[in-house]
């Protein structure tokens, strides 16, 4: 069974956010899962896929953690 976790995301350095969590996950090393990351007008879309859902976890937490220390940097 496939199982998947999608997120919208708004914020108004979506640009920002978009390049630096894509160069992120261009070179993660995740093989158990799939990601589709996408910018879209108004938000940015996140998708993670697995079969694993021990590895879709990881995947997820690893994307939040990344997303979270860009989002505090932007505040500052």
């Amino acid at each position: 069974m496939d199982r998947k976790i999608k997120l919208k995301i708004y914020t108004p350095n979506k640009d920002i956010v978009y390049k630096a969590l894509k160069m992120e996950i261009d070179s993660a090393p995740y093989k158990k899962t799939s990601t589709i990351f996408e910018n879209n007008e108004d938000s940015l879309y996140l998708q993670i896929s697995s079969n694993d859902l021990s590895a879709l976890r990881g995947t997820f937490n690893s994307y939040m953690n990344w997303l979270k220390i860009i989002m505090e940097n932007l505040d500052e």
